[in-house]
């Protein structure tokens, strides 16, 4: 019968996410002591903007969107990871994404600068989109310097060099 679809699904379900993709190296002790830089949900200034505009029935599709991400999408923004978890009745998940797999990131401003929507390119080309995100400016700089950072050691890693801390080139040199 469907005993190896049965399996094939217990194995998806049972292996670590990251990104839509489940590879090995990515377990979730990874993420430990990490330091979150954001976390919370969409912005609450977009809710209420979009719930007093939601009076005109054109808006309504727009008005539902912004309630739903209010009460299930929640983001957050560490020095190891970028994680998105949705707790919808319909679809509950969550990813996580490691900086070196990004490749760039971009935010445009809504709500007259207030907050925006931000989107992150992987390195295999797939897409994470933010809607609604305060500070989007400074959590996009944020990312951009983690995925350096990452780069650098990555690259560090694979040719044996030593990284070197931050503002040690700045120090001033000790001894005579």
């Amino acid at each position: 019968g469907g005993g190896a679809k049965a399996d094939k699904k217990k194995a998806r379900e049972a292996a670590p996410r990251e990104g839509g993709r489940t590879p090995a190296a990515m377990a979730p002790e990874d993420w430990e002591g990490e330091t979150v830089f954001f976390e919370g949900p969409p912005s609450r200034g977009d809710l209420a903007t979009n719930v007093a505009l939601g009076v005109s029935i054109l808006w309504l599709p727009l008005t539902i969107a912004a309630v739903g991400r209010a009460l299930w999408v929640k983001y957050k923004f560490t020095d190891k990871r970028i994680s998105i978890t949705s707790t919808s009745p319909l679809n509950s998940e969550q990813t996580d994404v490691s900086y070196k797999r990004v490749v760039n990131c971009v935010a445009i401003g809504r709500g007259i600068g207030l907050w925006g929507d931000m989107v992150v390119t992987l390195d295999d080309g797939s897409k994470l989109e933010f809607r609604a995100l305060d500070k989007f400016q400074e959590i996009r700089d944020y990312i951009l310097e983690r995925a350096a950072e990452a780069k650098e050691a990555e690259t560090a890693r694979r040719t044996g060099e030593k990284v070197p801390l931050k503002g040690a080139e700045t120090a001033a040199p000790k001894g005579f």
